[in-house]
């Protein structure tokens, strides 16, 4: 009389397995071939992901925080599908650049971003960044500088703010704005045939590299004066001077050969004697306007009228170099 309840308790118990075991196996991802694909997500300017699953780079603890068609590696979302040239050319363009071949450097990351779309593989943000970046470091002409534009333009639709590369791509961007570069243009739904539309402006003291070359000299006052010509005030009067040069010329460098000179004039004042220094700073060369009479004249006012110092007359000069440069 047992044997009946007891095989059907154990028939509905096998009965309930078996559906949990059925459940199951619907849960988990098919074995080999394509994943399904889910409901495409809202995009939004250029093809940025706006909601639903996130893009590549977000940080992710699992399979489930990425896109079906990325992993989890290493707490970032990657793509699954990639291009070996691809990387393997992106890593020899990597080595370029750092050897100090840029123009090599940004050939090869083309050759890298070119195997990625023949097999319609997704470009990885970092090398989409790093490609702009060698891009921007050697865009000195107009082709070069558009050409780097587009290159910054593909970083942005494939990275996401905050990825260290875009950032310093952006750096580089900054510097350009100048230039003529509409910076509204990276914020389309389709990438610009051209940035560069814009009128020229005035560079701002943030693209503009100062170089002073001075050699060590043991002068009275002359430390005080050394240090005085590296201080944020005469920083800033090389600046206006060569962006003033700028707009008459359209030059991106500037160069001064000067002469600092010092001398200290002894003034009997009854009791005792005083010592009254004098700076000037000379020009070189017989330019009547730009930038090295431009810088003779200002540093001269913002170094007057000089260190003081307790000793005798003193009389010296030294020769030095000014160099301004657009980054």
């Amino acid at each position: 009389m047992l044997c009946p309840r007891a095989c059907t308790v154990a028939g509905s118990a096998g009965f309930a397995a078996l559906l949990a075991l059925v459940a199951i196996s619907c849960q988990r991802p098919p074995v080999g071939g394509e994943p399904e694909q889910p409901a495409e997500a809202p995009q939004g300017s250029g093809g940025r992901v706006l909601s639903g699953a996130a893009p590549a780079g977000s940080s992710c603890d699992g399979r489930d925080d990425c896109a079906s068609d990325q992993v989890c590696v290493g707490g970032a979302c990657r793509y699954r599908r990639t291009s070996a040239a691809g990387e393997i050319l992106a890593m020899a363009a990597a080595a370029q650049a750092e050897a100090g071949d840029l123009p090599g450097a940004t050939t090869t990351y083309d050759q890298a971003i070119e195997a990625f779309e023949q097999i319609h593989a997704p470009l990885p943000p970092e090398i989409a960044c790093e490609a702009a970046l060698a891009a921007l470091r050697v865009a000195d002409e107009a082709p070069s500088r558009e050409t780097a534009a587009a290159h910054a333009d593909r970083c942005f639709r494939n990275s996401l703010p905050g990825e260290p590369r875009r950032g310093a791509v952006e750096r580089a961007l900054a510097r350009l704005r100048f230039d003529g570069l509409d910076l509204a243009l990276f914020d389309r739904d389709e990438p610009a045939p051209r940035f560069f539309t814009k009128q020229q402006s005035r560079p701002t003291s943030d693209a503009i590299e100062i170089g002073i070359d001075i050699a060590d000299r043991d002068a009275a006052g002359f430390e005080q004066l050394r240090d005085a010509l590296r201080n944020e005030r005469t920083h800033a009067v090389i600046v206006d001077c060569f962006a003033q040069d700028w707009e008459l010329h359209h030059r991106r460098a500037a160069d001064a050969s000067l002469v600092l000179k010092f001398q200290t004039r002894m003034r009997d004042m009854g009791d005792y004697d005083s010592y009254t220094p004098e700076v000037q700073v000379v020009q070189t060369s017989l330019a009547q306007e730009g930038f090295e009479p431009c810088v003779a004249s200002a540093i001269t006012d913002v170094l007057a009228p000089g260190p003081r110092i307790g000793r005798p007359v003193s009389e010296w000069q030294e020769p030095f170099e000014i160099s301004a440069r657009l980054h």
